[in-house]
């Protein structure tokens, strides 16, 4: 390579070399089913029955969702595949070299967030069954569930101290892993542990399932209160789409160790059919013990730790445990710890970027929304949604339409490049992206009507196709930059 300045280079986010690109189509479908199959992947669904949706409309809601991501998905990983480089450096070339740090710490504080979400989850599977051993579960969750707190934020109102304590511990154990962890040797640790995990994961869940049903029998029932309207149903469609929407953009942090083009594109196609089939399983599930016992838990921990023995709950929650913390590591921390570290490579290492991602997870909070599906959906998936759109259409427009599939791989590491743009930042992206967010976040601004309220509730469904067409206006009157 030609014309490296310093300032934005360290050799973590250089291409990385041929012999360590080995990750074939198996390695990603084995890392899509280790971070999409989980608590959440059971709860998704009951979040659509929540709103009014019947459960069979939630779940192809839910489908169309995850395919509606994982296009934009492989279009964005071809880069990484092609290139052999992260997601910041690939977005250098859409919004300038300087202008990339924006969609960067923008999706890097969004990834936190979700960081968050599963330290919380694995901190509520580790208390959860340290109550259920000691013999204080029913006495410390009972009154809660009789208030109607049976969700993911139960068990830590039951012990906080107990809860905070090992949730501190749990975040030092995944810096500890990706310490140990190293870019420069293709993340080998992480390509590995997805063989083991996700093969587990998915028994763990299908044992809850069947374990749920061989005690409680095929009576199937659910809350009857189906009500939702076609805006209900649009904004659970994407709240959907906005769940993956973060590796939409940094899926090249992964896709970079690609043998080639066919294994990351293969590789993915699973994403949608993992959460058809398991939030089949978590309604079917939490339906059966509902119909004998009237009482609604949609959380699996929770779930299996009121109606299974000690020994059996250790032997199903064990596996999502593993697994919970797996994905923490390839889809939550990893992409956020490259955002940080593009601010400026030369001083921020890609470890440094681990660190600064975990502090700024925690001080998101994003856990605090498992309370409530509206809030959740709302509060969460949409108002993130929103501004991912945003720049997923960005990036989907320049690289499909204006690049057709080509980087200057040169330019992308020097300040004097093509990406130069205006000082350094492409006004075309800044432009479309501010346009687009802006008309998403009106009704959240206070310019509340009907029009806007209805914008506001699809989130991504329209920033993403605006911006993609924002976008290309703006290239063709800005042509001099």
């Amino acid at each position: 390579m030609r014309d490296i300045d310093s300032i934005i280079v360290n050799p973590e986010i250089l291409p990385v070399p041929k012999e360590i690109k080995k990750w074939k189509a198996p390695d990603y479908t084995m890392a899509w089913i280790t971070m999409s199959v989980g608590v959440l992947t059971w709860e998704y669904p009951w979040f659509g029955i929540f709103l009014g949706i019947p459960w069979y409309l939630a779940l192809a809601l839910e489908f169309l969702g995850m395919f509606l991501t994982l296009v934009p998905m492989i279009i964005q990983s071809h880069a990484g595949a092609k290139y052999g480089i992260a997601e910041p450096q690939v977005t250098r070339s859409r919004w300038g070299i300087w202008g990339a740090q924006l969609p960067s710490i923008i999706r890097a504080i969004i990834g936190t967030g979700w960081w968050g979400i599963n330290v919380f989850i694995i901190t509520e599977i580790i208390v959860g069954l340290y109550l259920k051993l000691s013999g204080n579960l029913e006495s410390t969750v009972g009154p809660l569930l009789k208030s109607g707190q049976a969700n993911s934020f139960t068990i830590s109102l039951a012990d906080p101290s107990l809860f905070w304590v090992v949730f501190v511990v749990v975040v030092l154990a995944e810096i500890g892993i990706l310490y140990y962890s190293p870019i420069l040797k293709g993340q080998e640790p992480l390509r590995k542990m997805s063989w083991i995990v996700a093969p587990i994961v998915m028994l763990s869940l299908i044992s809850i399932f069947v374990f749920e049903v061989t005690k409680y029998g095929l009576n199937f029932a659910l809350p009857t209160n189906f009500n939702a309207s076609l805006p209900t149903m649009l904004a659970y469609l994407g709240g959907n789409m906005a769940s993956w929407l973060t590796m939409a953009i940094s899926m090249p942090d992964l896709t970079r160790f690609a043998i080639n083009q066919r294994a990351q594109i293969f590789g993915q196609v699973i994403l949608p059919f993992m959460y058809f089939i398991f939030g089949l399983f978590g309604i079917l599930g939490s339906g059966v013990v509902y119909s004998s016992t009237h009482l609604l838990v949609i959380d699996p921990v929770l779930l299996t730790l009121l109606t299974a023995p000690a020994p059996v709950s250790i032997l199903l929650l064990t596996p999502l445990l593993i697994e919970t913390f797996a994905v923490n590591t390839l889809a939550n921390l990893l992409p956020p710890a490259y955002d940080l570290s593009n601010i400026f490579p030369k001083k921020i290492t890609w470890f440094r970027g681990v660190l600064l991602a975990t502090l700024v997870g925690i001080l998101v909070g994003a856990w605090s929304f498992l309370g409530s599906a509206y809030g959740f959906m709302e509060s969460w998936l949409l108002t993130y949604g929103t501004a991912l759109g945003s720049i997923v259409g960005i990036n989907v427009a320049d690289y499909v339409f204006i690049r057709r599939f080509n980087i200057d791989i040169d330019s992308l590491f020097t300040t004097r490049g093509v990406y130069r743009y205006l000082k350094g930042f492409n006004p075309s992206a800044f432009i479309a992206f501010g346009i687009s967010s802006l008309i998403g976040y009106l009704s959240d601004l206070g310019i509340k009507n009907v029009i806007t309220l209805y914008i506001g509730s699809l989130g991504p469904l329209v920033t993403l196709p605006l911006s993609i067409i924002l976008y290309l206006i703006f290239m063709k009157l800005f042509k001099n930059y």
